[in-house]
């Protein structure tokens, strides 16, 4: 295959994971079909499989697609010579920043996992562990008594996610607090406290 072809093979693979994920996240995996996805790109369900042999492995392709950018900012981000809080807000802002610029992709991650076949979920959830790990290297930065308590290592980084990745349940960018200030008071409000939040943030 040519390089010109290879790009217009990823070209015409891209276009298939915007819409499928778009389809996806709006009616359930377990009700879209391969079909659905088909008429949604402008094509036939034959050429779908040419690109995605079934309807797990394009599932696969968009959540991997999409955690793996997440990781990939957030390992940017850690590794910056700058103070732990500053990495910290860095770290959340980009979670958050993503997470609104892909709901859909994010949406199927939560609610869709499920569906993959074995092997592609364990992939994914590694991908998990090591985001994971990576917040709790910055939050033993930030606190290292508390985070030297080995029984609190991990609770305090998953509470963290839990609460980035469930807002997108009924967060909206186009709604009253942008990306940009919803990641300033989740940073603010996990590393002050809600009875430190003052009414408006600079």
């Amino acid at each position: 295959m040519t390089r010109e072809r290879a790009e217009d093979y990823e070209d015409k693979k891209q276009v298939i994971v915007d819409k499928a994920a778009t389809l996806i996240a709006k009616k359930g995996f377990d009700v879209a079909t391969m079909m659905d996805v088909a008429k949604a790109c402008g094509t036939s369900k034959s050429h779908l499989y040419h690109y995605f042999p079934s309807k797990e492995d394009l599932l696969y392709a968009i959540l991997h697609e999409h955690i793996s950018r997440q990781a990939q900012d957030l390992a940017h981000i850690v590794a910056q010579p700058l103070p732990a809080e500053q990495r910290f807000e860095q770290f959340v802002e980009s979670f958050v920043q993503g997470a609104a610029r892909s709901r859909n992709e994010h949406l199927m991650l939560m609610n869709d996992i499920k569906y993959l076949p074995k092997a592609q979920l364990d992939h994914i959830r590694f991908m998990e562990v090591e985001m994971t790990e990576l917040m709790e290297s910055l939050l033993r930065e930030i606190n290292p008594g508390l985070m030297a308590q080995e029984r609190m290592q991990k609770p305090y980084a998953l509470l963290l996610f839990g609460m980035m990745i469930w807002t997108f349940s009924w967060y909206r960018r186009s709604g009253p607090i942008t990306p940009a200030e919803l990641a300033r008071r989740i940073a603010d409000l996990f590393v002050n406290g809600f009875k430190a939040q003052p009414p408006g943030l600079s």
